[in-house]
């Protein structure tokens, strides 16, 4: 996978790491397949609120763009 992410990509890796994980409805299921076997998501254990958390390529992707993330 290239680093040329869609729009509805980007915006499910904000989701993700604003812990927004209502965003990962089944009509986004490629779009997260894609951003898991391009190393930006991983499966996150132990948390039962989020399935899934920002990879260190993922936030080094996002801080390129100037895209911020609620981390509270």
């Amino acid at each position: 996978m290239s680093d040329d992410l869609t729009d509805d990509q980007i915006a499910l890796l904000c989701a993700i790491g604003e812990h927004d994980q209502s965003e990962l409805i089944d009509d986004k299921q490629g779009d997260l397949q894609q951003l898991l076997s391009g190393g930006y998501v991983e499966p996150k254990e132990g948390h039962p609120g989020a399935a899934f958390q920002l990879t260190a390529k993922a936030i080094a992707f996002l801080g390129e763009r100037g895209a911020g993330l609620n981390e509270a």
